[in-house]
């Protein structure tokens, strides 16, 4: 699409109301996108601040050759809003699955540590999560713009590549087994992160229990705790290499994972 063909749409969408409500429904599936997927999305609470790329989105996948009839009938309408809605979510599901396999390797190893009970607030989600896990997820996040991930969703978002006429779209049986699949991956993903970390604290309690058996004067607790935190933070340091890795082969699939949910 060039400039004079795109800076002319706003004229024809208040021109014929068939372009107006294809309008809408592409707007309310980015305005979905927008407030669950990781890193661009900023949640509800941003999405005042993410409106107008919204609408710029929606603007550039915006076929006028190949608007929607509006709906005679509020129960058409709906239903097509509801199909937006759907597309809108599933789309951002995908990498968020990704990301909170990472949280739940931060709060496997934080629970290991003994650190659950520092936590901090995410502001996509509003809850508090330790900071590990908050450590592990802005890595995934991080990692999820460096390969581009946002573009790939946002392209299959367009419906360019799929050809998914708006407020037609049906998550298929493939397409929610494929989320399932996906979502039974994240207990997987995080133990396969945390897992270095897991094994050595396992390792340094057996050491100071068998410490506190051979010498029982030694203040086991006291010395423990510093210790295992102190074991545990070089760990998750040293892993990261492995856990960048390891989350960027996830990433690398999401082409494949995207097409298998929209499919």
């Amino acid at each position: 699409m060039d400039v004079n063909s795109l800076t002319a749409i706003p004229q024809i969408i208040l021109e014929r109301l068939d372009v107006a409500w294809t309008f809408v429904l592409l707007l309310t599936r980015h305005i979905t996108f927008m407030a669950i997927v990781p890193g661009v999305g900023g949640g509800f609470a941003g999405l005042v601040l993410r409106y107008p790329a919204a609408m710029v989105l929606s603007l550039a996948a915006l076929n006028v050759d190949a608007a929607v009839p509006m709906p005679t009938n509020m129960g058409g309408m709906m239903s097509q809003l509801i199909c937006e809605v759907l597309l809108g979510a599933v789309i951002a599901m995908v990498p968020l699955l990704i990301v909170s396999g990472a949280q739940v390797a931060g709060h496997l190893a934080s629970g290991t540590m003994g650190l659950n009970g520092a936590q901090l607030v995410d502001p996509t989600t509003q809850t508090s999560l330790p900071d590990l896990a908050r450590i592990y997820s802005d890595l995934a996040i991080i990692i999820f713009l460096m390969v581009g991930g946002h573009y790939v969703t946002i392209y299959q978002l367009s419906g360019a590549e799929s050809g998914i006429v708006p407020g037609t779209f049906i998550l298929s049986a493939g397409g929610l087994q494929a989320l399932i699949d996906q979502s039974g991956a994240i207990f997987q993903m995080g133990c396969m992160i945390a897992a270095p970390v897991i094994v050595a604290l396992l390792l340094t309690n057996f050491v100071l229990a068998v410490i506190s058996k051979a010498v029982p004067t030694v203040n086991i607790f006291i010395i423990s705790f510093p210790l295992t935190i102190g074991v545990g933070l070089a760990l998750s340091i040293l892993a990261l290499p492995e856990a960048f890795h390891y989350v960027n082969a996830k990433f690398m699939n999401l082409e494949e994972l995207l097409t298998k949910v929209v499919s």
